[in-house]
């Protein structure tokens, strides 16, 4: 008996742990990788490839394919003086797009609806807005205001 109580404690561990580690993969950052995170740490995790400049700007496609249980269509990261700046992220399909907002729901709390598709929050540091198109794809852009300056 007491193994199996072992095994139910670790569970329910577990699982109030879950919500965290989701939230944490779109708070103030992606993936755990806050704002301000150099270029360099994130190249090989985050399978980083094909840069744009302009400017103190460089915008990365990456490898990520999925956040938080949502599955994503693609997702850029934008770097300013090399550190994570932004995130954009853009997903096909109602069941995907449904999964991102309540992500961020959770992450950022209710947020401003400014109209019946599109939502936006200002959580500390980070701005976050919400589009959802009438085919059910949405994009998502979250980033450091005070980076983006």
């Amino acid at each position: 008996m007491e193994g199996s109580s072992k095994q139910i404690i670790a569970l329910v561990l577990c699982l109030r742990a879950f919500p965290d580690i989701a939230l944490g993969q779109i708070r103030d950052g992606v993936l755990g990788h806050p704002w301000g995170t150099p270029v360099a740490a994130v190249v090989e995790p985050l399978k980083l490839h094909s840069p744009q400049f302009e400017d103190n700007l460089i915008l990365y496609s990456t490898g990520i394919r999925e956040i938080g249980g949502a599955a994503i269509d693609q997702c850029n990261l934008e770097f300013v003086d090399g550190r994570l700046a932004g995130v954009i992220v853009s997903t096909r399909g109602e069941q995907s797009s449904g999964r991102l907002l309540a992500l961020l729901k959770e992450g950022y709390g209710a947020g401003t609806r400014r109209n019946p598709k599109a939502w936006t929050w200002r959580i500390g540091e980070t701005h976050v807005s919400y589009d959802l198109d009438s085919f059910g794809d949405a994009y998502a852009y979250w980033y450091s205001m005070r980076l983006q300056k």
